[in-house]
Formats: structure tokens, sequence, C-alpha cells
């Protein structure tokens, strides 16, 4: 069986964490199959500095993040509604993990140099923290830390590949597709979700602006005709809603994400600061009373609301 772990990209930086307990991948299958343990995390690269400030902001929120991922576990559903899988399973930006179980029957490490028809789980984030808290709950998926951008898998070795959420944070889009489309086996598939441009409208009307986001329009464009079948591009809102403005904003921060101040709102205009600083000490209690008050105004019956603009996409690659 050829060997589904490439030799270091020297077009990528150095593992961005190291570790006696996790080892490089420049690995050949049979020596991560016959690894010091099953439930090691294999470390691979980050391509640039963009990649290494995502990865300490996810990793520092792995430990909360699954009581802020309503978002997430939406678009999964949504996302999975479609989604069959056999054979290798790569899941990038897989966070704390997602269970493929209603969708395969995963196969143990054990099976890897064997021809077995069930579906082996490559998790791929390029948060450490966020592969630490996934081998907790799915010991059996083989976690990787690597950049979607620099993923360092041999061509053509996986039979499917499933992305919610992740590849948004990318710098470079177009390369991280051009090398789902490198590992991507003919004929397979990629179901991914991403946040798109339109999102996050409330967090405006607060005064409060999060990262930019990619158009519909831009994301679909990076999926070129000569590589790839598409087979589905969509735009599909999705609103989470939230008891108090603190949770609200905790969501964001609680999944890896920033949110900036507007210039008219503060002197610190620009900045990138957490969730856990929109307390009345950093702002004064009188502009936090303010901003309470103008999301009461937003209230509906099931809560504060936060609307998000999901792109969907389901392409094939071509032979």
């Amino acid at each position: 069986m050829p060997s589904l772990i490439k030799s270091s990209d020297p077009s990528c930086s150095e593992p961005a964490h190291e570790s006696n307990k996790f080892i490089a991948c420049d690995l050949k299958l049979s020596e991560l199959n016959a690894g010091v343990s099953y439930g090691g995390v294999f470390a691979g690269t980050v391509s640039n500095v963009h990649g290494t400030q995502i990865a300490e902001r996810f990793s520092a929120a792995a430990h909360s993040y699954q009581d802020h991922n309503q978002l997430q576990r939406l678009s999964a559903a949504s996302l999975l509604s479609e989604f069959s899988a056999a054979g290798y399973l790569l899941d990038i930006g897989a966070g704390p993990g997602t269970d493929f179980s209603a969708y395969h029957s995963v196969s143990q490490p054990a099976d890897l140099s064997t021809q077995n028809p069930s579906t082996t789980v490559f998790a791929v984030d390029i948060a450490l923290g966020m592969l630490q808290k996934l081998k907790q709950s799915y010991p059996d998926y083989l976690g990787v830390c690597a950049d979607a951008q620099c993923l360092p898998f041999t061509n053509g070795c996986m039979d499917v590949i499933y992305s919610n959420l992740a590849l948004q944070w990318c710098a470079d889009f177009p390369a991280a597709v051009a090398e789902i489309a490198r590992v991507l086996k003919p004929n397979g598939e990629c179901h991914l979700s991403l946040v798109a441009q339109g999102s996050l409208n409330q967090l405006a009307e607060l005064g409060l602006r999060v990262n930019d986001f990619s158009t519909m329009q831009a994301l679909k464009a990076a999926f070129k005709l000569d590589t790839w079948q598409l087979l589905e591009v969509q735009l599909v809102p999705m609103t989470v809603y939230f008891d108090t403005l603190k949770a609200l904003l905790y969501s964001i921060k609680g999944v890896g994400a920033s949110v900036h101040v507007a210039s008219s709102t503060t002197r610190v205009s620009g900045s990138t600061v957490s969730a856990s600083e929109f307390t009345p000490r950093l702002r004064g209690r009188q502009d936090w009373q303010a901003m309470q008050a103008k999301a009461e105004s937003l209230r509906l019956p099931q809560g504060l609301p936060l609307t998000y603009q999901i792109v969907q996409i389901r392409a094939r690659r071509r032979f």
C-alpha cells in the first residue's frame, strides 16, 4: 500500500508545535500505523504567520469550544444531510471532532495495512489544542496538526473530504482548494461549508464588526472548472440565539473568532479584542449598558439573534 503521508514540503515552514509527544509528518503509512500510540497527534506545518496566529487562537478556545458551537452543530447537520463516506476520509479543520458513525463504519488504525472498505478518518486541524480535545472523544481518528494550505499527504490518496466552518480562516483560500484537489482521488468529492460575506450584521448594529469574509462568488471561483465538477453551491442563512449579550459575544470568542471595535465607539478603533474584554470595566458601565439596550432592541422570542451566511459547496474532482 502506498504511503499517505508525504515528505516535508520545503515550501512550508517548520512544524508549528514541538513536543516529544508528537512526531513529524514525513512518515510512511506503515510507520504511522506502528507509532508509539494510536492516541498520538502528528505534527505537520503551518504555512505563514497568519496561520500561526489562527492556530494559537483556536488552541486557546479548545477547552470551551463545545460550549459555544451552536452554529457549528447547525451547519454540520445541514452539510452531513447529503454526505456519505467510505475509504479514507479527511476532515479539514476538524476541531474537537465530528461523529461520522452514521455515515460509515470507522476502521481501527490497525486496519490501515489491509484492504478495508470501511472508513478511516484523518482529522486535520491547525490548532494542536483542538486535536488533543478530539482524541479524547475519537481515539480511533488519526490526528494531524497541519495547515489546510499545505496538507502533509501524498497526491490522490483521499476518497472524500469534509470541512465544516474552517476554511474561511485561510489566508489563501484558492491555495487550500488546490491542496484539496491534489490529495483527493479522481472522482472523489469534497463537502465544505464556510462563513461568507454578510454574516453577523447584528454586530454592526451594536457598533462592532468581525473578521471580513469572502463573497460566495469569490469562494466559488476558487474551484477551477477544468479540475472540478461543482455539484452544489448554495448560500444558507443560519441564525443562532442567545439569552444574553455576554453569551452572544462569548459565542464568537469561544469558537476562536474575533471581533473588532468600530471606530465610532472607542479610542482603540480597529484593534482586535476578545469578547471577554467587552465588560463595563473596559468600555465604562454606561457604554456597556447602552450596548445591552441596543441588543435588547434586537431580541426575538427565541432570544438575541446572530445570523451567519453559510456557503455550502459540494464538488467532485475530475479525472
